[in-house]
């Protein structure tokens, strides 16, 4: 039995609703072939409604019900507190978090992350600025979460470590109704590239108001703006690039993937608000029915043996190797999209190229 337990409401809801829907197709493939060890999966959910004094009691809610494995919100501040109470019950716990303490160096040996992780997105941003021939980038870091704060700081990071400088940056906090401060700072810098380390839907507010301002450089995201649910409070978004475990549009690069998105729009009755969480939702149960396989089990020691096996196993979010000292996969590639007239549209593939020896793995 799985326990998602995430926020199905709240800022949280428009990320974890996704991830359970990719879920639930999965277990409906998994048991149309049989189901593990001949037995059906099963999934339960508690939603912790993305307060953060509900969700340790929501995940021991899905513990109580019987869950075998808990998959957690996409986020370590969100997700975090489920994953710890899971270990604390001997349980694996799975999650899709961009901050890099999702996993065995911030949690333990029962997470797994199957997200790159926020240190790649910033340093993958860094990479592609640069080959773009940018040499002035501002960037603004949204600290509401440890995810956009880390993106921030690895882009810089890494910026640097290519040789590079910024030509400013300033901080922003989620809800904020005005980026007069960051607006001003940016226009005295004169950077010819803006990093927006944020979500929405501050982060679309953030954006509008750029704009608004008159400032119509390149900007670049991180993968917390994927899909187009938002895009509607920036009209006719443009020249703005994020990467991304997938593309919606029918173009990405991984045919099985554009497969997928189809049938989730069969299924659901609409297409996904965004292309990343689907994704991880049905690979976190390829993941879990494959090693539950492997180990002839669902004993926790012996599943955890088996993913810390994973290499290179082919997942439909990509390609991701776990081993007992690297619960997070920061080497698989992620799409890159930009955002012509609020439409996104995939430009390449990428994997980050050198995280400084900064990363988990």
């Amino acid at each position: 039995m799985i326990g998602h337990t995430a926020g199905m409401t709240g800022f949280m809801s428009v990320f974890d609703i996704p991830v359970e829907q990719g879920m639930k197709l999965a277990i409906d493939d998994v048991n149309a072939r049989g189901g593990v060890l001949g037995r059906p999966l099963e999934l339960i959910s508690t939603n912790n409604e993305t307060d953060t004094s509900k969700i340790q009691t929501a995940a021991q809610d899905v513990l109580d019900q019987g869950a075998d494995f808990v998959v957690t919100s996409c986020d370590f501040d969100i997700g975090g507190p489920a994953a710890r109470i899971a270990n604390e019950a001997d349980t694996i716990a799975l999650g899709c978090a961009g901050g890099p303490l999702f996993g065995l160096d911030g949690i333990g040996p029962l997470t797994y992350n199957f997200y790159p992780g926020s240190p790649t997105e910033g340093a993958l941003l860094a990479e592609y600025a640069m080959e773009q021939g940018y040499t002035r980038p501002f960037v603004i870091a949204d600290q509401t979460l440890e995810f956009t704060q880390v993106v921030g700081d690895f882009f810089e990071k890494r910026w640097i470590d290519l040789g590079g400088t910024v030509a400013g940056k300033e901080t922003y906090h989620n809800g904020d109704e005005s980026a007069a401060a960051q607006i001003g700072a940016v226009q005295r810098a004169q950077p010819d590239v803006i990093i927006a380390a944020s979500y929405p839907p501050g982060g679309a507010t953030l954006l509008r108001q750029l704009r608004a301002a008159g400032l119509s450089q390149p900007i670049l995201g991180d993968t917390a703006y994927d899909g187009t649910y938002w895009t509607d409070a920036v009209p006719g978004l443009s020249d703005f690039t994020i990467p991304s475990a997938g593309a919606l549009a029918g173009d990405d690069p991984v045919a099985a993937r554009n497969d997928f998105f189809a049938r989730y729009t069969s299924a659901t009755g609409q297409a996904p608000a965004s292309a990343s969480y689907p994704l991880f939702g049905y690979s976190f149960v390829q993941a879990l029915s494959r090693a539950i396989e492997r180990a002839g089990s669902t004993e926790t020691a012996a599943v955890q043996a088996e993913l810390d096996r994973f290499t290179d196993e082919d997942l439909i979010v990509g390609k991701t190797t776990f081993t007992p000292q690297c619960h997070i996969p920061s080497g698989r590639p992620l799409v890159l999209k930009t955002y012509t007239d609020g439409v996104p549209k995939v430009v390449g593939e990428r994997s980050v190229q050198s995280l400084m020896g900064q990363a988990p793995c």
